[in-house]
């Protein structure tokens, strides 16, 4: 009988593993249910949670109007720039707050007037998105000092600085004007009080040979002349607009102009001389190229005249000129050495320029005491018969009836010899 071996059972196929029996995935994958399930702790059934966040500034001017309605303003302060503001609310909103979403300022309620005071500080979450369940507070620190004075104005003059100006030679800086000529200054009254004058400085690259007009900024400044940088105090221009007036400058001879002379007089045969012969004066460029010399006194040559006199006679310029020299008057003497004087009657009265509907009859028959002047010589010889006494109608308004009449003196025979005074005749006036 044949020894039978049992059989062998049959091999069984291997199990199929799964994802499940991945032991790092399960890992991983039970960490994230984890997360997931705190999250949904966080937000469904304990949504409350706060953070810090640090290094806020502290913004003075929220919040302001209640002390400035008091006429009161800040003065000094402490610059706070690391405030700590705890936010409470819902965890994920609160995570996405910035510190430009609130401000952090001084709890103004306990200013009641001027002088220093400690202020907590409160924050306040400005933007809207975040303005509901959400809570804001101060952690560090918790007050700041400010120091409040009363609020004022103050007019301050602009005075230009041009002393860096320079001009080209033959021109002059003549004159400088700031538009505004005054500007305001407003704020704490004691930072006023130092505050004198507002400098505009002007400054080119080049000499000036013309006006111009320049933007210059406002500098201020004590009363003697240090700068001031206010801390709160602020102007109402910044800058002023600067004209700078640049003239031409001459010097130019000065002469008289004789004014009431004799018709045939020859001013020239007068001897005279001026304190000062020559005047330096500046004005536009086209205004001073057209002068050869300066007519800057009016003498009266009738009514002035006498011997042995000199005369202070105000300087006047034409316009737009300016002297340079400071001078305002100069002394008019005359050489009268050679000259002399009488005095006569003239009955040699004529009427010039009659209107052709009046008749006009001289009832006078002379002018007494006409006192002449002229070279000793040529005085002497004069007959009374070579000097006219002369009625000028153009000159007079002629009505009917008698009038006193104004005559001028003239000597046709002589340029050299003029009349001093004034003289009148009676005329009889008729219509014709």
């Amino acid at each position: 009988m044949e020894n039978s071996k049992p059989k062998a059972a049959p091999e069984q196929p291997a199990a199929k593993k799964v994802i499940w029996d991945n032991r790092p995935f399960m890992l991983v994958l039970s960490l994230v249910a984890a997360v997931l399930a705190w999250l949904l702790v966080i937000m469904v059934f304990d949504p409350q949670s706060n953070i810090t966040v640090g290094n806020v500034e502290v913004n003075y001017a929220y919040d302001s109007t209640k002390y400035t309605s008091q006429g009161l303003d800040i003065v000094e302060k402490t610059d706070v720039n690391n405030v700590v503001v705890q936010l409470d609310g819902n965890g994920t909103i609160i995570g996405d707050i910035k510190a430009s979403d609130f401000v952090v300022y001084p709890n103004y309620s306990n200013v009641k007037g001027s002088g220093e005071v400690s202020l907590s500080l409160l924050v306040r979450i400005t933007n809207t998105q975040y303005s509901s369940g959400i809570t804001a507070s101060v952690v560090s620190p918790k007050t700041v000092q400010v120091v409040f004075d009363t609020v004022s104005q103050k007019n301050l003059p602009v005075e230009v600085d041009s002393s860096t100006i320079t001009v080209k030679s033959g021109y002059a800086l003549t004159n400088k004007a700031a538009v505004p000529a005054e500007v305001t200054l407003s704020g704490p009254t004691k930072e006023l009080d130092g505050i004198a004058k507002a400098v505009a400085h002007v400054t080119t690259d080049a000499p000036l040979d013309d006006s111009t007009t320049l933007e210059a900024p406002l500098e201020l400044q004590d009363a003697d002349g240090n700068v001031v940088v206010p801390e709160y105090a602020t102007l109402d221009n910044a800058s002023a607009t600067v004209t700078l007036t640049v003239y031409a400058v001459r010097e130019l001879p000065l002469t008289i102009d004789f004014i009431n002379v004799p018709s045939g007089f020859d001013t020239s045969t007068l001897q005279y001389s001026l304190s000062q012969e020559t005047l330096q004066v500046a004005g536009p460029v086209k205004t001073i190229n057209a002068l050869s010399a300066l007519s800057v006194v009016s003498f009266d040559l009738a009514s002035q005249f006498a011997f042995d006199r000199d005369y202070q006679l105000p300087v006047e310029l034409p316009s737009g000129l300016v002297s340079q020299d400071g001078v305002s008057s100069v002394t008019l003497s005359f050489d009268t050495a050679n000259m002399g004087t009488k005095q006569v009657n003239v009955s040699n009265i004529r009427c010039i320029n009659v209107p052709s509907n009046y008749d006009i009859t001289v009832l006078s028959d002379r002018v007494s005491g006409v006192t002449l002047y002229g070279p000793a010589e040529e005085i002497e010889a004069l007959s009374p018969d070579s000097v006219v006494a002369q009625i000028d109608c153009q000159s007079i308004s002629v009505s009917a009836g008698q009038q006193i009449i104004p005559v001028s003196i003239s000597i046709p025979a002589s340029s050299k010899i003029f009349a001093t005074g004034s003289y009148t005749v009676q005329c009889q006036i008729d219509t014709k």
